[in-house]
């Protein structure tokens, strides 16, 4: 009980602040950037099954903002929309 209670709350009040809805023109994501953590999100699995994975690869667009990411998980290698994923805030 105490878990579900503590995801709950996780994923209601502090993932959703991880997930900026903006225009592209503002840059919403600036550290974004190839070695970062991210937590997938996935439609078909509760919050608490979402993958961890790393970002390898970044896919600018023609006006060089980035809009898609690719990401290594353990499943494998996929491609994202940055609305897909949330970067977690790592502090060096």
């Amino acid at each position: 009980m105490k878990l579900r209670h503590f995801w709950t709350r996780w994923s209601k009040e502090y993932l959703t602040s991880l997930q900026a809805r903006s225009k592209w023109k503002d840059n919403k994501y600036p550290d974004l950037k190839v070695g970062s953590m991210v937590v997938v999100h996935d439609e078909n699995l509760p919050p608490l099954r979402w993958s961890l994975g790393r970002i390898i690869e970044v896919h600018p667009g023609s006006d060089n903002v980035v809009r898609v990411v690719t990401v290594k998980t353990a499943k494998g290698i996929t491609k994202r929309v940055l609305t897909k994923i949330s970067v977690l805030p790592i502090i060096d």
